[in-house]
């Protein structure tokens, strides 16, 4: 299963609810919710400067039965079963990041990216886009600016392309400038910049061709995640990461840069099912895993992202998210470059941190939120990343 900006591979009534709470839960329960729709909400930016931003949950048009869904930074991706396993895609097209050719934009409906082959997984960075194929194969469009496509240049791709040097791929994530790409041997290589060291192959050089992450222990990898400048994979139940550590996002007690992986410090007897780097912009820096204790966070909370209800500038070690609601059991969450989700059992959705361009879906855009609310129901797939959140209700 692939969920947002990140990879998996198949892994086998509040107790206390304070009032606004019960405000925002009453609201979103008697809402009437499309179903088998793609929703959206927040802002999606170029480096163009263009912009569109809606602030609660809006359906897009031309979309259903959707297996996996991508929020990126100036747009979005879903794959669809429809006609096949075809990819959609919707947002600003300025860096060719709709992948249809020239700069055109497609803001309330999603468009099929032409030329594709039957499509397993879904990946994204800053204004590029991958798609991995049913064989192993890999596709790529969009801006390119830090040659993470693989493909030996930085130049822009406004229509799929096949990367060459890319064989055997089963998943694939990135941020910023940088991807990660899993293989079916279980190797991770990256492309990409390296300022920071987030293609983890011990150097801080970066490559426009694939390098190996090194450093990881043994064992099987069952999911990879990216931020703008870091990246992460979980290694049996352990989250190890790499690259920026600025805000204390590789969670082992430090603010150094690591150009290989370094081991986050859950506490003992804490199991991670998955990990998720936030954001795509170079100011972003802030990790979500959930765990079989609840969800932790690491990095950058100066907005609340991190869900404990407070906004340190910097928590380098995964720190328990104490405020989101007691009595519910999360199944999936997802980290924005300000913001964090959360999809619980019962397909609500939840989001707190920065609000600034509509990412909570609340209905403003301004102001932290400490407190999670529930923004949407009836959902089985959340993604975000930078200023933006994607939901699908099946």
């Amino acid at each position: 299963m692939q969920f947002g900006r990140h990879f998996f591979a198949p892994l086998g009534a509040c107790a206390l609810i304070v009032l606004g709470q019960v405000g925002i839960e009453a609201a979103a329960s008697s809402a009437r919710v499309p179903m088998d729709t793609t929703q959206h909400w927040g802002s999606y930016s170029e480096s163009s400067g263009n912009s569109q931003e809606v602030d609660t949950p809006t359906v897009l048009g031309r979309l259903n039965d959707v297996v996996a869904i991508q929020a990126g930074n100036a747009s979005g991706m879903a794959l669809s079963r429809r006609h096949g396993r075809h990819v959609y895609v919707w947002g600003l097209g300025a860096n060719g990041a709709l992948g249809i050719g020239g700069k055109r934009n497609a803001l309330t409906s999603a468009v099929e990216v032409p030329g594709l082959p039957p499509i397993a997984a879904i990946g994204e960075s800053d204004d590029t886009d991958v798609a991995v194929t049913t064989t192993g194969a890999v596709y790529g469009w969009g801006w390119n600016s830090g040659g993470q496509l693989c493909l030996g240049n930085t130049s822009e791709v406004d229509r799929p392309v096949l990367i060459p040097l890319l064989t055997g791929v089963v998943a694939a994530a990135g941020g910023g400038t940088h991807m990660t790409y899993l293989l079916g041997n279980g190797s991770i290589v990256a492309c990409g910049e390296n300022t920071h060291g987030q293609l983890g192959n011990g150097t801080f050089t970066d490559s426009t061709t694939p390098v190996t992450v090194t450093g990881l222990p043994a064992g099987t990898v069952t999911q990879i995640s990216a931020g703008p400048t870091a990246s992460a994979a979980l290694v049996g139940g352990a989250v190890w990461d790499w690259g920026n550590n600025q805000y204390g996002q590789l969670g082992n007690g430090s603010t150094t840069d690591s150009d290989v992986p370094v081991e986050a410090g859950l506490p003992v007897g804490t199991t991670a099912t998955e990990v998720y780097e936030g954001g795509d912009n170079s100011g972003n820096g802030q990790v979500l895993a959930l765990t079989n204790t609840g969800v932790y966070g690491w990095g950058n909370d100066s907005e609340g992202q991190l869900g404990n209800g407070t906004t340190p500038s910097r928590v380098d070690r995964p720190t328990l998210a104490s405020a989101l609601p007691t009595g519910v059991t999360f199944t999936s969450v997802a980290s924005g470059g300000h913001h964090g989700l959360g999809l619980d059992s019962s397909g609500n959705v939840w989001a707190w941190g920065g609000g600034g361009a509509g990412q909570i879906g609340n209905g403003t855009s301004s102001g932290n939120v400490l407190t999670p609310v529930m923004v949407l129901t009836g959902a089985d797939m959340i993604s975000a990343t930078a200023d933006t959140s994607v939901a699908h209700v099946p």
